[in-house]
């Protein structure tokens, strides 16, 4: 290789970490955490709770998802209830993890545990967990049964994803996660913010904004692009596409019954509306294969759903991937609706009726 273009790239390496470094010095300073810090595993990870009432409402994102997209949801349940949630690793404003960290929705429950011992926070707890998230949610109340009143998984995959690997093939498979792992992990940050500033500044809407600000209430629209651009992000997006090797053996392992516990699963839309978020995606299907994956994804939300006594299955009507973003009230009354049945089995319980 021509020595002059190995200085060239180092060079450029160089004042690509210098220009991330100096950038998320400054958006630190912008954007002050909005909750406190607790320390596990010898890191600071960002907790944020607010309001009253239990059982404590314990919102777990999806895959790589920072949770300001659960600004809406957060706001129906506020003050009303007490909702809990934290930066996973390298999100938002909590501390990266080393590389060599294992981020399977395995692992990723047992920090949840830690995290929520260090915060004090009692339960019992409602979980909601969306896509990656309810499987977090599952792992977790199966190893902690005692201190889950429900949980509420929000268009989440599980064990039966084999179900969708067997109708469409490995393009369904682990595969994607470790192209897009290796994706991120070879992209210089400082030059993805470098490029998006760039465009920015010459009066265009690169992809990223675009996405941001249907994702994100106004307000929160900067601080969105600040926390997506930071390099914990980028590790944790590494770090759990490559998680998912092994997961599908994990939840089959794990796999619990619940019980009464009241479950309430909602799906995606079969054909979500074209300006939902991700909408476009699903809308540019051929009929065949949307109807396939409808019919397959239905499977799947319905496997969930039996895996207690008291469940409910609700389909959004509108909603794509991320009904936290389309459809949140949808998610609202569901919690509120668990909220208000698990106080009227306890008054029963209390008073000898039936639980």
């Amino acid at each position: 290789m021509n020595p002059r273009w190995v200085t060239l790239a180092l060079a450029a390496g160089a004042v690509s970490a210098l220009y991330q470094k100096v950038s998320e010095h400054a958006d630190r300073r912008r954007f002050p955490a909005p909750g406190r810090f607790v320390f596990v595993r010898g890191r600071r990870l960002h907790v944020r709770a607010e309001g009253q009432g239990g059982p404590t409402v314990v919102i777990l994102p999806g895959m790589t998802d920072n949770g300001l997209g659960w600004a809406n949801v957060r706001k129906g349940l506020v003050p009303g209830r007490r909702v809990w949630q934290y930066d996973r690793s390298g999100l938002g404003w909590s501390e990266a993890p080393p590389w060599w960290e294992w981020r399977g929705s395995s692992a990723l429950a047992d920090e949840l545990h830690e995290v929520l011992e260090a915060s004090g926070e009692p339960g019992p707890y409602l979980l909601v967990g969306h896509s990656m998230g309810g499987e977090i949610a599952r792992f977790y109340a199966a190893r902690h049964r005692d201190r889950v009143a429900g949980m509420v998984l929000v268009d989440a995959p599980s064990e039966r994803v084999t179900w969708m690997v067997e109708e469409f093939g490995w393009r369904a498979g682990p595969v994607k996660h470790w192209r897009t792992a290796l994706t991120y992990a070879l992209t210089p940050c400082g030059l993805v913010r470098a490029r998006l500033r760039l465009a920015i500044l010459r009066g265009r809407e690169p992809a990223l904004l675009r996405q941001t600000r249907r994702r994100l209430p106004a307000e929160l629209v900067e601080l969105g692009l600040a926390l997506e651009l930071t390099s914990g992000q980028r590790r944790a997006e590494v770090l759990e596409d490559l998680g998912r090797a092994g997961v599908v053996r994990a939840l089959e392992a794990e796999r619990t019954h619940f019980g009464d516990m009241p479950l309430t699963v909602i799906s995606r839309a079969p054909h979500p509306a074209r300006d939902s978020y991700y909408g476009g995606y699903f809308a540019n299907r051929p009929a065949d294969v949307a109807e396939r994956q409808n019919r397959v994804w239905g499977r799947i939300q319905s496997d969930l759903a039996s895996l207690s006594d008291d469940s409910t299955l609700i389909v959004a009507e509108r909603a794509a991937q991320n009904v936290q973003v389309d459809e949140p009230e949808l998610i609202v009354k569901a919690v509120t609706d668990m909220c208000a049945k698990l106080r009227t089995d306890d008054g029963e319980h209390a008073g000898g009726g039936k639980r």
